[in-house]
């Protein structure tokens, strides 16, 4: 997957402001809602360019009994979450 889509994330915010991803779903390009369970977090950057500042989160997350690496995106000014892409 090399779009970028948007997801129903559902977060933690910790006591130090930062967001925890739990598990999130979307509609893929089948029109078929996909759950994803979020297992790990194993990076968090900071992205700044002239329009756009977001986190984005490596996860190690499962989907359908199978696991794999993806990246979601805070929009910080539009406070939305994406589906970067799929990593493997």
């Amino acid at each position: 997957m090399e779009y970028s889509t948007d997801v129903d994330m559902i977060a933690v915010c910790n006591a130090d402001g930062s967001f925890q991803p739990l598990r999130f779903r979307f509609e893929d390009r089948d029109q078929t809602v996909r759950r994803v369970q979020v297992l790990e977090v194993l990076a968090c950057r900071e992205i700044k360019y002239v329009t756009v500042e977001a986190y984005e989160y490596t996860c190690r997350a499962r989907t359908e009994e199978r696991e794999t690496l993806v990246r979601v995106r805070y929009a910080i000014r539009t406070h939305r979450w994406s589906l970067h892409r799929r990593v493997c």
